[in-house]
Parts: C-alpha cells; sequence; structure tokens
C-alpha cells in the first residue's frame, strides 16, 4: 500500500547540510592483498580512486552481493537506465518510486512520500532516519513498520540530482530489509546505500549524479546551490564501482558508457581498463554463487 502526503502532517527535522567528510575506507583487516588493485603504470589516470578506496569498494561489493543474494539473482535487472524525462513534481516522483520498487522486488514495501520543511511538523518519535540525512534532497526515515521518504522541492531541478537520489535510497531500504549495514562505520552508510544502488542495476543513475554533487556544479541554469549537498561515493568511486560491479555480471561496456555523462564515461573507462587486468569477478563474485569463489592467490597476483 502506498500513500502520498504533502508537508503538514509528518515533517523531518531538518539538519544543516555538511559537506562530505573523508572516510577512511579501510574497516579492520583488508578481504584482498592491497597489491591486487595496484595499478602498474608510469602515470596512473586521475580518474582512478586511490588503493585504499578501491580495496573498501570491493570488498563492500562483495559483502552487499552476498547479503543482496535473492534480490538481485530473482528481481533486478542487471542495468537499468534512467528516463530521459524524469519527474517534475510529487505525483512523477511517487510514480516512479512505484515503479522502481515493483522492478525491484520492493513492492510490498508501505511508504509515505513527504516534503521536508522547515514549518512541518517533527516525524513521530518512533520514527529514525537511516543514515545519515544531512546534505540530502530525499532521504528515508523507518518506524511501525513502514519507511517514510521525505524530500526538498530542490530535488525536481536537476534529473541527474534526482536519479542518483533515488538510487541511493532504494539501495538503503534493499539493504534495511536485509539485516541492515553490517560490519561499517555510521559515516560509511551513505557510501554503502550507493554501493548497493549500483548492485541492483542502478550503477548509471549513481555514477551520473555523482560529479554534480563533487563539483558543486551543475553546469548553471538550474538554481540549485550544490554547495551544501553531498554524496557518499566520489565520482571516480561511483565509476570505479559500477564498473567493477559490470565486469563481475558480464555486462559490455558500451551497454554502461552511452548513458554516461562525458565526464563519467572517461571515468569509467579509466576503471574499466584497470580491472581488466584482474579478476572482478574474484573480487567481488556473481551474486548467483556469492560464496564459493575465494579471493585471489599471491601466484594469480604475480601474474598480473
Amino acid at each position: 500500500m502506498f500513500r502520498k502526503q504533502r508537508a503538514g502532517t509528518r515533517a523531518y527535522d531538518h539538519h544543516t547540510s555538511a559537506q562530505a567528510h573523508p572516510r577512511n575506507r579501510i574497516h579492520g583487516s583488508p578481504c584482498y592483498d592491497p597489491s591486487v588493485f595496484q595499478f602498474r603504470s608510469t602515470s596512473a589516470p586521475e580518474f582512478l580512486p586511490d588503493l585504499a578506496a578501491r580495496e573498501w569498494i570491493a570488498t563492500r561489493l562483495r559483502t552487499l552481493a552476498a547479503q543482496l543474494h535473492d534480490v538481485e539473482a530473482t528481481q533486478a535487472p542487471q542495468l537499468i537506465m534512467p528516463s530521459s524525462r524524469m519527474p517534475v513534481d510529487l505525483d512523477g516522483l511517487f510514480d516512479l518510486l512505484c515503479a522502481m520498487q515493483e522492478e525491484l522486488g520492493q513492492a510490498d514495501l508501505e511508504f509515505t512520500l513527504l516534503e521536508a520543511s522547515e514549518q512541518a511538523p517533527q516525524l513521530p518519535k518512533d520514527f529514525s532516519t537511516l543514515g545519515d540525512p544531512s546534505g540530502q534532497l530525499l532521504h528515508t526515515a523507518f518506524g511501525r513498520g513502514e519507511y517514510v521518504l521525505l524530500y526538498t522541492p530542490t530535488l525536481f531541478k536537476k534529473k541527474e540530482l534526482l536519479a542518483a537520489s533515488v538510487a541511493r535510497e532504494l539501495g538503503r531500504m534493499a539493504i534495511h530489509q536485509h539485516d541492515g549495514h553490517q560490519g561499517i562505520e555510521t559515516k560509511d552508510m551513505e557510501a554503502d546505500s550507493e554501493l548497493a544502488a549500483i548492485i541492483l542495476g542502478l550503477g548509471v543513475w549513481v555514477a551520473n549524479g555523482s560529479y554534480l554533487f563533487e563539483n558543486s556544479c551543475c553546469g548553471g541554469g538550474c538554481g540549485v546551490d550544490l554547495r551544501g549537498l553531498r554524496t557518499g561515493l566520489s565520482m571516480p568511486e561511483a565509476c570505479f564501482a559500477t564498473a567493477l560491479d559490470g565486469q563481475r555480471k558480464g555486462v559490455g561496456r558500451r551497454a554502461v558508457t552511452k548513458h554516461l555523462s562525458p565526464t563519467q564515461k572517461s571515468a569509467f573507462k579509466t576503471s574499466w581498463k584497470h580491472l581488466g587486468r584482474l579478476d572482478a569477478k574474484a573480487l567481488a563474485p556473481p551474486i548467483s554463487n556469492p560464496t564459493t569463489v575465494s579471493a585471489p592467490t599471491q601466484a594469480e597476483i604475480e601474474a598480473l
């Protein structure tokens, strides 16, 4: 059952937006030998994330692929492309969320779509936000067995921002339905939600929006001040994760690049080329058999 509500019934305590803070990508013992991610070249491309970020992304993709096994194996398409005509109002956003939840096997989840404003009342005490809502145009709260998606009208001013936000929240709800974030700190939950979205086939959505957040500019004309907004993954990280996920699924490079914006396309190609030197399926195995693929052996690493 789906319901729409505008401000005045339930509200969101809007936090002051904050820029993304740097993350330590390594938590505890790394799952793989770091040398497997080294790029052996005399001039490292600027679009390739650093070693710690690459290791963290591959480790989390592997963990989330196993965690979301039933969703990806039976329901989620390998790749979902955003429409050229994204929603421009509340009704359109509601329809998009319903359609995407149907596509991803989340149709049985109840949610309320609510505009967040300073004038609206607070959320009930038994609802709590999932992850960190600061600097987000769309965020999810949960309570009493249902979700509330809180949005700000600015969300509709740039379709890439809307697509990336929708993808992240769909990933967030998928994680929440599968025992929540495991083994990470609160500050990494936004990035984790975006990785879940990529696993669900929404990598293009995440990657195309990440550049706008990172660059704090939409190219002019949209009237959005992006300096207070933030994303979980940087643009190179989002493109690296999309490339890694595409290779483990067997998705062709061109199937992805033709839907990416120019800068993201360059970053994606850089990561794709780098991953071509490795065994991407071993680093983040296909979901159809998530527990039987081992990390690369030392002999395999030395052979790279």
